[in-house]
């Protein structure tokens, strides 16, 4: 398939997928109104993209080596990746979530908004697009992400639930379905009160902590639903929320729309090392890189410790501050297409200024993905913000920078405006990107 062609992916409807469904994020980045095709090899040191595709309404997009999935307003279509020939097309409720794909399996989760007892997760044969599988009752617990190696991590609501009740409970029980024969693997029974979190352990891989009010911590596989760490936390009291950085633990109250009395425990003692308490007003309370971020509405930013709760350097001015490997921090200007700074994470001392590039969302150690506006077309880069250097991936036709991005198998896509997708091989020119942990 040469390079630029355009091709019109609405799809034919047959087979059968049933009901309507939510929105699909791709792996924590969301694509809305793409569609995604990959054609044949294209010459390595070429920045044209492989194809553009021309479609509408489409939300979600995975694949492999062999083939594509993609979601297109009512219906998912496979697609080849040598040739970009149609391979299959099954029709699916508008909103069907696209959660994983192997060489045999391709499984969706299609929600009913009038009772989440009546929504559905499938498994469908990647070959031929035949169901093989379905089980309801079950909503993934993230959304967009299977979350587990060969296991669907979901939530689950009792048969002939009350809908109210479904909406009043905050943490559902949980399960895990097997990708390939839709076995229920694990069942995980979550008290009332008690909160949870999924923290990334490698990309599209979590593990679950779940809180108790009298302060036991569990984390449990994803994979088995087996606990794998248990620790008992200090003075434990009711809280909203929790986050986890490596070894250390957020915990926070809800204050008047925002978090009081943030509270940072170490995982390996259950010891609290220190808190901060904002009450009535609050702040946002974010991990960024080691550190913990703080800010009041309108405030500057102020980096803590998260060993002391000391305050290390404060931002005046920016949207947000996110971590960039463990020795940098990324400072979003609150202007959109301003400059973004790279700060070293330890003393807020500026590192480079990022000035014409604009970051797209995914991140490998020290490296980010950024486009700029070249005129009559847009470039995609890597940036080293160590470094500095720049390594161009792809030029896209039109001017509009990339909307989102996502990295499929050994490709890039990258939406440049509301129909229009183009699409890259780049796996040797980013390196281990997919490999790298978060």
């Amino acid at each position: 398939m040469p390079p630029g062609v355009a091709i019109d992916l609405d799809a034919d409807r047959h087979g059968s997928v049933p009901r309507p469904g939510l929105r699909r994020w791709g792996c924590g980045v969301l694509l809305a109104g793409m569609i995604v095709l990959l054609g044949a090899a294209h010459p390595a040191r070429s920045l044209a993209p492989i194809v553009v595709v021309r479609g509408e309404g489409v939300t979600a997009v995975d694949g492999d080596k062999s083939a594509m999935y993609v979601i297109s307003r009512n219906a998912l279509a496979s697609y080849r990746t040598l040739d970009g020939s149609r391979r299959w097309t099954v029709p699916v409720a508008a909103g069907a979530q696209l959660l994983e794909v192997d060489d045999t399996r391709v499984v969706i989760g299609v929600d009913d908004p009038s009772s989440r007892a009546r929504s559905i997760v499938l498994g469908l044969d990647a070959v031929t697009g035949a169901q093989v599988w379905q089980q309801t009752s079950y909503v993934p617990a993230l959304s967009g992400c299977a979350c587990a190696d060969g296991v669907v991590v979901v939530e689950r609501y009792p048969p002939d639930g009350d809908p109210e009740q479904e909406r009043q409970r905050s943490t559902p029980d949980l399960a895990g379905i097997d990708v390939r024969t839709g076995a229920v693997r694990w069942s995980l029974v979550t008290p009332p009160e008690s909160r949870r979190n999924f923290p990334l352990i490698q990309p599209d891989r979590v593990q679950i902590i779940v809180l108790d009010p009298d302060g036991s911590l569990l984390v449990h596989s994803a994979e088995t639903g087996e606990v794998v760490q248990t620790v008992h936390l200090e003075s434990p009291r009711p809280v909203a929320g929790l986050a986890r950085n490596r070894n250390r633990l957020l915990t926070y109250e809800s204050g008047l729309g925002s978090m009081v009395n943030g509270r940072v425990f170490d995982l390996a003692t259950g010891r609290m090392l220190w808190g901060r308490t904002t009450a009535p007003s609050g702040e946002s309370l974010w991990w960024c890189g080691r550190a913990l971020c703080a800010q009041e509405q309108h405030g500057p930013i102020v980096v803590l410790d998260p060993d002391t709760g000391h305050e290390q350097w404060h931002l005046d001015g920016w949207k947000s501050l996110s971590g960039v490997g463990d020795q940098y921090l990324l400072a979003t200007p609150s202007t959109p297409g301003g400059v973004n700074l790279v700060l070293d994470a330890a003393s807020g001392r500026i590192v480079r200024r990022i000035d014409g590039w604009q970051p797209i969302g995914t991140r490998s150690g020290t490296r980010l993905l950024v486009s700029r506006d070249d005129g009559a077309s847009s470039l995609v880069a890597r940036l080293d913000v160590k470094t500095g250097g720049v390594t161009v991936l792809g030029r896209s036709a039109g001017r509009a920078s990339p909307q989102a991005c996502v990295f499929v198998s050994t490709w890039l896509a990258c939406q440049t405006d509301q129909d229009r997708v183009s699409v890259w091989p780049v796996a040797a020119a980013w390196g281990d990107i997919i490999a790298d942990p978060p």
